[in-house]
């Protein structure tokens, strides 16, 4: 059975900085990388479920009437509050950071010359993260049949006894 890559979003308005971000992520993990100019572009793809977007603060360079990350990050977090958002900024500035995490980012990058290798952590932080949570609902779920099938044994053989199909004499070893 084929493994389904994971979808990723990368909204900036700067065509190089992608470019080299597309490049960069698509040499270290097997996803599929969607790119946008503007995040109103993004929000009307959002039916392709990505599972992580990287989304530029400033969005407004190239097209002045597109709204700003933060405005498309609580769009984001507003229909699809499941997926994980990494803010990525020229801005360095600690309020600015804290404003976006606020607003349900999961993380704020500088943007400077380690800032890949930061998102290429976060990434792999995310997905340890998921991973975990997935196998958490799987034990949760394992729980509860359990717990179920117990209950329904116990059921059963009370059901049994009362019915004197069954008697209540144990033998204990």
């Amino acid at each position: 059975m084929a493994k389904m890559q994971k979808i990723v979003f990368l909204i900036d308005d700067d065509p190089m900085q992608t470019q080299m971000l597309h490049d960069y992520l698509d040499d270290k993990f097997e996803l599929v990388l969607h790119t946008y100019s503007t995040g109103e572009e993004a929000l009307e793809n959002l039916h392709l479920n990505p599972e992580l977007i990287i989304l530029d603060y400033h969005l407004m360079s190239v097209n002045k009437s597109a709204e700003d990350g933060v405005a498309i990050l609580k769009a984001l977090k507003e229909k699809r509050p499941e997926i994980q958002v990494v803010m990525l900024s020229g801005q360095d500035k600690i309020q600015i950071a804290v404003e976006c995490m606020k607003h349900g980012a999961y993380d704020y990058v500088v943007k400077s010359e380690s800032a890949f290798m930061r998102i290429e952590n976060i990434m792999n932080n995310i997905g340890e993260h998921m991973r975990t949570t997935h196998l958490l609902k799987m034990y949760k779920r394992g729980l509860t049949i359990a717990l179920i099938a117990i209950g329904v044994i116990i059921i059963g053989a009370v059901i049994a006894v009362k019915m004197g199909i069954a008697t209540a004499n144990f033998v204990v070893f």
